[in-house]
């Protein structure tokens, strides 16, 4: 099990929407709950930097916006001012991964896979593909 390499990444989720399109976690603000949205290479919105914080523990911030962190909000994914927050990012298979806490006790995932649909962090399975993400290198 590997964490991936630093740097800038789409994040996409592993189901398709009902309408066929991959969905890339996308920034929407500063104290907002990150979504999925259609994934688009021109959205800068839809890049996150990915740091190493750990051995086994990285950050994820949005790259419009890199002094922010994704932290944990009561409803799911928030984008926080900076507070140390980590996560751990384990590859299931090639370009894919899952996202959990620290203490690796819940997951990053969503429900039904539709357009802006907030990124929960609940208990899970790393086999079920809401809670799998694949990493896409942005340039």
């Amino acid at each position: 099990m590997s964490k991936p390499a630093a740097g800038n990444y789409y994040i996409i989720n592993r189901v398709l929407s009902p309408a066929g399109k991959d969905l890339s976690i996308t920034f929407k603000g500063q104290n907002q709950y990150a979504t999925v949205t259609a994934l688009s290479d021109s959205d800068q919105n839809q890049v996150w930097v990915i740091r190493d914080a750990g051995a086994a523990t990285q950050s994820i911030s949005p790259a419009s916006n890199p002094n922010l962190q994704v932290g944990w909000g009561s409803s799911g994914a928030m984008v926080l001012p900076p507070g140390g927050y980590v996560w751990t990012i384990a590859q299931v298979a090639v370009d894919t991964y899952t996202i959990q806490d620290g203490g690796r006790t819940a997951f990053w995932g969503v429900t039904n896979a539709t357009e802006n649909e907030g990124i929960k962090i609940v208990a899970g399975n790393a086999n079920d593909w809401r809670n799998q993400w694949v990493l896409v290198r942005a340039s």
